[in-house]
């Protein structure tokens, strides 16, 4: 029987023991605090947003373009933060919940090492998850992935050293605020015992009277050390306000360091674009969960059961506020002309547009293109015409598209490129193509310059995510201060602008000079194919065509007195809108960007139109920019039978064309609720190529050259390689490695026998 009621005390006070209670009250009364541990928990895991790569900014960090021991201290010194704001946070929140706290020295401190649960438990699986991933897909040595192990932990520990030595120094306890024994320092004050239940009625009734808002919760036990149990002592002997006096002097000193960290962010934001400041994409994300912490333990602290009230009339004033450009600023194309005037957007604009006169001057003039591009080969065998349709999906399409058209070219004895009149498509895949076809045209002009070289796959592959994410955590979600400008117009130094200069700084520098004009001459005279881009305006879906060339014949439906339709214009030509805007002066990056606008990763550009529009990324309407090579081909087919032996379509795609069928097994209730939004999502991509090869079946009719499809095929889900700006090791190797498929070595074989008859003049 004695044995019995001892064990059952035990149990007890393990139950209340303090740390076990404050894991109670963070899932039964903290849910928000939950939240981000649930989210940081599914990142560093890898069990969650998986498909687009964020578990592997965690799990690889990468500062200043290298992933070492730096970066993971980085990353240690963040997490670091993120526990001691969590831990201030929740001090902030529950304290009053266990008024016995403000009645030991060092309070703070207690509290902190008594709410160790989760924090050790997420350190533990992060470092146990780093050391698996640096080992399975980076290929590190065990001594170099003990030491970023190390590097991880020794930057958490000096965080959390250097809050507790603040607060030890900074806060008071009941001994210095007035002079009675603290009652972990009073061996006599009687132990704190378990109510029965009339007894427990009555105090917390008391307890109500006194924080009507809150009910103390029941402790028997805490930890007054890391490895040292004591008993809770009675606090009856206190008043309630000298404890409340302790807990708001504890609370100004947080209120302190939470204000540091605040100018932290500004002074990083003001700062942001030199590289030493740009810190792990990841470390940014925990930075900006502990801004968010911040802000919402003050809300809860200082506005109790007004604070979700108070913060829903922040955001509808913030909301309300922005339409007239405070808190918010639009994004731009850079180059172009804002403040001259804008065009008008609506369906009279866009009617007028469609002008017969100039879509036949347009015509003739691409009609010169052609002619330039033919007029390379030999005239005793008449050439293919190569298309080229890259796929958009971050940057894997991108040193996929790069890949394929640096083998093309190699296979064939550098005609690829030479016989390729059209390279379209979004996203990712376009930045790989117009990165080679730039050093291709360096190369033809007698610079220092050669495609073929590893260096250059290795710089479009370079990460983009972290200047993104960082400028999103000190500037782009609270305060965006910095400006730039280009003539009469002024531009924020946004996410975009991080994007676009770490694209150039990957890419040396050879596309940041260049705008749209640039490229005019050299696609003229076919020195270099021509592209056309294709972003989509959000506003109502079109296409907005964008190229070097006039396309206006490629918007404009011919009239036909034999076929009464009513047609709905579904593209727009970009020099045709913006011909007083400075559409020629569109910086080349500017445009790479607005069709690789991923939501909420890059801000949509909005173009100075009245009413304005917004435009992002092209595979919303055309993944692979086959419609618009489609088009193009159906304009010109009678030109293209008379002086071409057919046509030949390279399609580059970041995944399969032919999806494999899930089968999840039988859905849950919430599954069944998402399922028909999630499955249009998913399927979006895939009705697209419905549609296209319907439009190849129709091709059959009124293409009468020899038409041939050449695919090379990403197995982007079977070797697990995410849709992002960033990419690990083990990604980039699986891409590149692609090549030597047997389907895409198949295609590439077949690509060389079809351009095998090609003969350039002079070779």
């Amino acid at each position: 029987m004695r044995k019995s009621w001892s064990s059952n005390k035990a149990i007890q006070r393990l139950v209340y023991s303090f740390p076990v209670q404050l894991v109670v009250v963070l899932f039964k009364r903290n849910q928000i605090l939950l939240i981000y541990w649930l989210v940081l928990f599914g990142w560093v895991t890898n069990s969650m947003s998986k498909t687009f790569g964020i578990p592997f900014l965690f799990l690889d960090p990468e500062y200043m373009g290298e992933v070492n021991v730096l970066s993971f201290f980085l990353m240690g010194l963040a997490t670091g933060a993120f526990i001691m704001v969590f831990n201030i946070s929740s001090y902030i929140i529950n304290g009053l919940r266990f008024p016995f706290i403000a009645t030991l020295s060092r309070p703070f401190m207690k509290y902190t090492i008594n709410n160790f649960i989760v924090p050790v438990i997420f350190l533990l699986v992060y470092c146990w998850n780093i050391v698996s991933f640096q080992l399975d897909n980076e290929y590190q040595g065990s001594w170099k992935v003990l030491l970023v192990a190390l590097a991880f932990l020794g930057g958490v520990s000096m965080v959390i050293l250097a809050t507790l030595t603040y607060f030890f120094q900074t806060n008071k306890d009941i001994v210095v605020m007035f002079g009675m024994a603290t009652s972990d320092a009073d061996p006599n004050a009687p132990v704190a015992e378990h109510l029965d239940e009339k007894h427990r009625g009555r105090h917390e009734r008391k307890q109500r009277r006194v924080l009507p808002h809150l009910r103390e919760w029941r402790v028997d036990t805490y930890l007054s050390q890391p490895l040292k149990v004591k008993l809770v002592r009675r606090t009856g002997h206190y008043s309630r306000e000298m404890l409340n006096k302790v807990f708001r002097q504890n609370h100004l000193n947080a209120a302190i360091i939470e204000t540091i960290v605040f100018s932290l962010f500004i002074l990083m934001g003001l700062f942001k674009e030199f590289p030493f400041f740009k810190i792990p994409a990841a470390a940014s994300v925990m930075l900006t969960f502990c801004m968010l912490l911040m802000i919402s333990s003050a809300f809860r602290f200082w506005l109790k059961s007004w604070a979700t009230t108070a913060f829903l009339g922040i955001v509808l004033v913030v909301n309300a506020l922005s339409s007239y450009g405070i808190f918010y600023s639009a994004n731009k194309a850079y180059g172009m002309d804002y403040e001259s005037g804008k065009a008008r957007y609506n369906l009279d604009a866009l009617h007028q547009l469609e002008s017969p006169e100039i879509a036949a001057a347009d015509y003739d003039s691409t009609l010169q293109v052609l002619r330039a591009w033919r007029s390379k080969f030999d005239d005793s065998i008449p050439p293919k015409m190569v298309f080229i349709n890259c796929s958009g999906g971050g940057l894997r399409a991108s040193i996929w598209a790069y890949r394929v058209m640096q083998l093309s070219d190699s296979l064939t004895d550098y005609c690829f490129l030479e016989s390729s009149q059209l390279i379209t498509g979004a996203s990712g895949g376009m930045m790989g193509a117009s990165y080679y076809r730039e050093l291709a045209l360096r190369q033809k002009q007698g610079k220092p310059s050669n495609p073929q070289l590893v260096e250059h796959l290795n710089n479009i592959g370079q990460d983009l995510l972290n200047p993104v994410t960082f400028s999103i955590t000190v500037s782009d979600l609270f305060f965006n201060l910095q400006r730039f400008s280009i003539g009469n117009n002024t531009f924020n130094k946004d996410r975009a602008y991080a994007f676009e200069k770490q694209l150039s700084e990957n890419t040396t520098g050879i596309l940041d000079s260049q705008n749209l004009a640039y490229y005019r001459p050299f696609e003229r005279n076919a020195i270099v194919p021509m592209m056309i881009f294709s972003p989509t305006i959000v506003n109502d879906g079109r296409q907005l065509l964008v190229s070097t060339q006039p396309i206006r014949h490629l918007t404009t439906h011919a009239v036909d007195s034999a076929f009464h339709f009513p047609n709905t214009i579904d593209a727009i030509d970009f020099h045709g809108l913006f011909k007083n805007q400075q559409a020629d002066s569109i910086h080349f990056l500017s445009l790479l960007r607005m069709n690789a606008t991923f939501p909420y990763i890059l801000p949509a550009v909005t173009l100075p139109t009245e009413p304005a529009i917004k435009v992002m990324d092209a595979g919303i309407r055309d993944v692979t920019g086959l419609k618009t090579s489609l088009k193009f081909l159906y304009v010109y087919r009678e030109w293209i039978e008379k002086n071409t032996s057919g046509v030949v379509f390279v399609d580059i795609r970041d995944s399969h064309k032919e999806r494999v069928i899930d089968d999840s097994g039988q859905p849950s209730f919430l599954e069944n609720l998402a399922t028909p939004l999630g499955n249009i999502y998913k399927n979006l991509l895939t009705i697209q190529d419905y549609n296209q090869d319907e439009n190849y079946e129709y091709a059959k009719s009124w293409m009468k050259a020899p038409f041939d499809f050449v695919l090379f095929e990403l197995p982007t889900k079977e070797q697990d390689i995410s849709l992002s700006f960033h990419l690990t090791t083990k990604e980039r190797r699986l891409v590149v490695k692609s090549s030597e498929l047997p389907y895409n070595r198949e295609s590439f074989e077949r690509l060389t026998q079809l351009l095998k008859n090609n003969r350039l003049v002079g070779k």
